[in-house]
């Protein structure tokens, strides 16, 4: 059955890689059997070993990896960064269409950079990753080979964690074959994968014991993208509850407040502060670009648009914020361990973030090997529902967000949700977490 699963995801991508351009309708009926295939392959993985998955994961790969990406031009952003510093520029100081960069633009890359008028929003670490990729070749599959061997490194320490979970190896194919994945990195080369990878190491690291390696991952997750610092606090609490035999709360943040604890901390705030200490120079540049996207870009988000509604843009990104940190100090004061953390607070930004691009549910997959929701694998599916809007764009040159297809993956997520809710509850077989 694993096999037959294979078969309709390459048959799938083989599909659109005879298309070319995704910004095609026939895209989505292709990923459509893409999906069926994986929600196949996720019924039958106890069947197949981890070998296995990851070779039918390097063929699908391959297939996308040598399309040019047509759904997203982020790796085009990536490019012309790794050019501006390969010219001893700081890509924090100007935007793309600054004077400044006149000398650099030409039609292959500049010409596909998108928001020319505002400065990167990428965090420091992926700025130097995407130096690296352009010295040494300036080319999008260049940075396509560094995302997917992070992909793959990725799956070793996901592997760890999920050999310390006693779990089933072939549970790796709930990530590796997930369409949406693949789409995403091997077919648009998305830098989110970066930081979900040092993510998993930091997750790895923190379940053994390996504090310090595990405070230094996560800062460098926060170097890629930015999600990663909410797991700080989580981290912190739970390496204080593994050395205090209290249960009190009062005895818990004594713990966190105690020099010989808080030392994996410092390395965190170190890590960062090595990673964005060769763009000081930039000034305010460093935060002017993610600035202007935490108060001004919206996309794909009925959540927020509810709020906007009743609220007005402004306190309704006000009310996003405090909900999703509040849900932070909850997580800090109980109990939960990381791995359960991390996959409600992704769950948690996914839903409340007033930008909600396809790539950003890639930060919920890895988690899924553990907790094998329906509803999320429902959702991975239907997210690229967004996509109607660049098809549309492509035909006839206009942007329109159209509410009914926004609200696609959350109908999908909540409607599976409670079937599956109702048939356990009928059942009476309630699934508790062990994790």
């Amino acid at each position: 059955m694993p096999w037959i699963a294979g078969i309709l995801i390459q048959c799938s991508l083989t599909g659109m890689l005879f298309l070319g351009d995704l910004r095609q309708h026939a895209f989505l009926l292709l990923f459509a059997v893409a999906v069926l295939g994986y929600f196949l392959g996720v019924r039958y993985c106890g069947w197949i070993g981890w070998k296995g998955v990851v070779l039918a994961a390097l063929l699908f790969r391959a297939t996308l990896f040598i399309t040019s990406p047509t759904l997203s031009e982020d790796i085009y952003r990536y490019v012309w960064d790794g050019r501006v510093q390969s010219s001893g520029i700081n890509p924090y100081r100007f935007q793309p269409n600054a004077e400044q960069l006149n000398h650099l633009r030409d039609e292959g890359v500049f010409s596909r950079v998108n928001h020319r008028e505002v400065s990167t929003i990428y965090p420091p670490l992926a700025q130097a990753v995407f130096l690296v990729c352009y010295k040494i070749l300036p080319s999008p599959w260049t940075f396509k080979v560094a995302f997917i061997l992070a992909e793959l490194m990725l799956s070793w320490f996901l592997l760890g964690l999920i050999r310390l979970y006693d779990q089933h190896p072939g549970q790796l194919l709930i990530f590796l074959w997930n369409p949406l994945q693949i789409l995403e990195v091997a077919g648009s080369g998305h830098v989110d994968i970066l930081g979900i990878m040092f993510l998993i190491v930091a997750l790895l690291y923190v379940q053994i014991g390996g504090y310090g390696r595990a405070f230094g991952a996560l800062a460098l997750s926060f170097l890629c993208k930015f999600f990663a610092i909410c797991l700080l606090p989580v981290f912190w609490r739970w390496m204080c509850d593994r050395q205090n035999n209290e249960e009190t709360p009062g005895s818990r943040i004594r713990m966190m407040l105690k020099p010989a604890t808080a030392w994996p901390v410092l390395v965190f705030f170190i890590v960062v502060g090595a990673g964005y200490w060769p763009y000081l120079d930039a000034g305010e540049g460093l935060y002017r670009g993610a600035l202007i996207y935490a108060e001004h870009w919206e996309f794909n988000s009925p959540v927020f648009d509810l709020s906007r509604g009743l609220l007005g843009g402004t306190f309704a990104r006000i009310l996003i914020a405090l909900v999703f940190c509040t849900t932070v100090v909850l997580l800090t004061l109980g109990r939960m361990p990381p791995v359960q953390a991390g996959y409600y607070l992704a769950g948690l930004f996914i839903w409340l973030s007033p930008t909600l691009h396809p790539w950003y549910v890639l930060w919920i997959l890895p988690f899924l090997v553990f907790y094998r929701s329906a509803g999320w694998m429902v959702f991975s599916g239907l997210i690229v529902s967004a996509y109607v809007v660049s098809i549309r764009y492509a035909v006839d040159g206009l942007w329109i967000e159209v509410p009914w297809v926004k609200a696609i993956p959350f109908a999908g997520f909540l409607t599976t949700w409670f079937w599956f809710e109702w048939k356990a509850r009928r059942s009476g077989n309630i699934p508790v977490s062990r994790h």
